[in-house]
């Protein structure tokens, strides 16, 4: 497993892994972690980015997301989706999320809402790798929330 962990500021400051037997990248944030301006989502996801373009070699990921700790501003929910969308169409297969609190599940809802693309939002780590491994073995696909 590659892992990396950018020292800089507070919203480029988190963990991501590469599997790549997995095909997963793994995306966990320290406590108290919170993107509050626009500028805060750019360079968090200019940051995923670079991870992938350095340590996947081209490969399309599945990512999780570990929401544990993890919050950000709604009021910039949509500057969010635009920015979530750079990651989606370069260099997700999917996202899956897992955790967080009431109002950062909610947020994640809304965002997969606009991008037309299914949450995939489970309670625990376990639940969510079990979605990304029958989703590898063709097991499951899953169709944008509705």
């Amino acid at each position: 497993m590659v892992g990396h962990e950018v020292k800089g500021t507070r919203a480029t400051t988190f963990t991501q892994r590469w599997s790549p037997l997995d095909e997963v990248v793994f995306v966990s944030y320290p406590e108290g972690y919170y993107l509050e301006t626009q500028q805060d989502i750019i360079d968090m996801f200019d940051v995923v980015l670079g991870f992938w373009r350095t340590s996947c070699e081209g490969q399309r990921a599945y990512y999780v997301v570990d929401y544990t700790n993890y919050s950000s501003n709604l009021a910039h929910n949509d500057f969010y989706v635009k920015q979530l969308k750079r990651v989606v169409d370069e260099c997700a297969v999917t996202i899956v999320r897992f955790g967080g609190d009431p109002l950062t599940r909610t947020g994640s809802r809304l965002r997969g809402m606009k991008l037309h693309l299914p949450t995939n939002l489970y309670a625990t780590r376990k639940a969510a790798l079990a979605v990304v491994r029958a989703l590898r073995e063709g097991k499951l696909t899953i169709a944008p929330d509705e």
